[in-house]
């Protein structure tokens, strides 16, 4: 099963990565792994992780009340 983990960076984090990118920089690559993905990781596989389709969000019907009644033309 493939999981989807969505990270959102910062300008300055962006070349952050593509330094550590560009100097093959093992020791900052794992640094910036264990900021920006192991809680999100975590929390992925716990089934924790807040992105979710509305039909698997607990409480929620496969088809909101809003989509109910659309006629598609």
């Amino acid at each position: 099963m493939k999981r989807s983990i969505v990270l959102t960076l910062s300008d300055e984090e962006l070349i952050e990565l593509e330094r550590i990118i560009l100097d093959d920089d093992e020791e900052a690559a794992l640094c910036f792994l264990q900021k920006h993905f192991k809680n999100k990781a975590r929390a992925t596989l716990d089934g924790e992780s807040h992105c979710k389709p509305y039909f698997e969000m607990p409480g929620r019907r496969s088809i909101p009340d809003q989509f109910k009644n659309r006629v598609d033309t």
